[in-house]
């Protein structure tokens, strides 16, 4: 098998992003067997209502670029509306202190820690984030959310030394 160069490397990870990270990518789904919401991934082959299981008659209501503005919504919607004031402020705060994902691109952000190797370095994005107003636990912890995503998506490959790459 042959060897794939430093280029390709870096073009099958912008191919990705493209594919993956430009746009609306997930979308939340009204279930009319339980009008409950639910969301999953734009372009997912199998939709299944995460509240019956149902599998027909799931509309899409709306489409977000990101897994917390998602989750976020969901939740919402999905609380009685006696209650809905009470969440929507606890949300708000927590979207407050994590909300780097609207403000700069995730996978900008770990393409550009990444050395000539491909090797990327999470301290250095850590670091980033905490000159950016973080504290060290939100830092890690959002980091670490992009990394698992970006090795979901085929993007990152965590090497036996447990270092990451690029790929």
């Amino acid at each position: 098998m042959a060897a794939i160069s430093h280029f390709n490397r870096i073009y099958q990870a912008l191919s990705i992003h493209v594919q993956f990270m430009t746009g609306p990518t997930w979308v939340m789904f009204r279930c009319n067997s339980c009008q409950r919401f639910s969301g999953a991934r734009k372009g997912q082959k199998s939709i299944v209502c995460g509240h019956c299981g149902a599998r027909e008659g799931l509309s899409v209501v709306q489409e977000f670029s990101n897994s917390s503005s998602l989750s976020h919504a969901i939740s919402l919607e999905n609380t009685p509306i006696e209650i809905r004031k009470e969440l929507e402020k606890a949300l708000s705060k927590k979207s407050n202190q994590i909300s780097i994902t609207e403000t700069n691109n995730p996978v900008s952000l770990i393409q550009s820690f990444a050395n000539d190797q491909g090797i990327i370095d999470v301290d250095g994005i850590i670091a980033e984030l905490k000159s950016s107003g973080f504290s060290e636990n939100d830092s890690q912890a959002q980091v670490s959310e992009w990394i698992q995503q970006s090795e979901i998506e085929g993007m990152v490959i965590r090497l036996p030394s447990g270092e990451l790459m690029l790929l």
